[in-house]
């Protein structure tokens, strides 16, 4: 096989990943697959490693991703399913992945429909055992500083008809051998925060929203290892197993 039949044949198995992949996702701005493999072996499907970088990803409830990459390992691909534009693999393989996520974007999240339908309506028991139902707007996310994250709300109680303004940082922690997230060492801002008990709705949310099953495509399961809060980014990496890019 020569070489420039080598590398259309590399193009076209990455171009039918890349709309495998497109189709799963509610967003993107930018999407690669890049399959690298040696002379002869693209014919029989045998494939050296795949890298797939996106930017500006939505793969679901309005959660953008500012960068998501995956490399793999050495796959082989069912060459027969491939000829209909389905990349499945012969078998599972693993991979590295790796998730930025920007403060902004997370704040965008908090206040678009899917989010504010789960703010709205929750029940609180106050410390005097009164139940009252809340909904929480004007969410604000924020990275005071590395390895913290803050959060502020407004929060309506419906049977008083009256507005108390949260805010507290914390940090988020991976829940072990999980694909959640906790936060831990919540710190009320004591000057801005005139109702705290209010804040156990939006750290449930909080924790909802980072479930990082979210970022799991079809054909792919992920087993974060890592989370660690930047300047301005929420940075994931991740094992995967890859079994399909469709």
């Amino acid at each position: 096989m020569s070489s420039r039949d080598e590398n259309v044949g590399e193009q076209a198995i990455s171009k039918l990943a890349e709309e495998g992949i497109k189709s799963q996702l509610d967003q993107v701005e930018s999407l690669d697959v890049d399959i690298h493999t040696d002379p002869g072996k693209i014919a029989r499907g045998e494939v050296d490693q795949a890298t797939v970088k996106g930017r500006g990803l939505v793969i679901q409830n309005d959660l953008r991703t500012e960068e998501m990459t995956l490399q793999t390992n050495a796959v082989d691909i069912d060459m027969l399913k491939a000829a209909f534009g389905d990349i499945k693999l012969e078998r599972p393989t693993d991979a590295t992945a790796k998730v930025v996520l920007k403060a902004a974007d997370i704040q965008n999240a908090f206040n678009a429909d899917y989010i504010q339908q789960k703010l709205r309506g929750q029940k609180v028991e106050l410390p005097s055992g009164e139940k009252i139902t809340t909904d929480a707007s004007n969410v604000s996310f924020t990275i005071p500083e590395a390895g913290r994250i803050a959060l502020a709300a407004d929060v309506m109680i419906f049977e008083k008809v009256e507005t108390h303004h949260i805010a507290f940082s914390a940090k988020p922690k991976l829940i072990e051998n999980g694909h959640g997230v906790t936060l831990e060492d919540v710190r009320y801002e004591e000057s801005d925060n005139d109702m705290p008990e209010l804040t156990q709705g939006l750290i449930d949310t909080t924790e909802s929203l980072l479930d990082l099953r979210y970022f799991e495509l079809e054909g792919m399961d992920l087993q974060f290892d890592k989370l660690t809060v930047e300047e301005d980014s929420l940075v994931i990496e991740a094992g995967a197993t890859i079994s399909s890019f469709s």
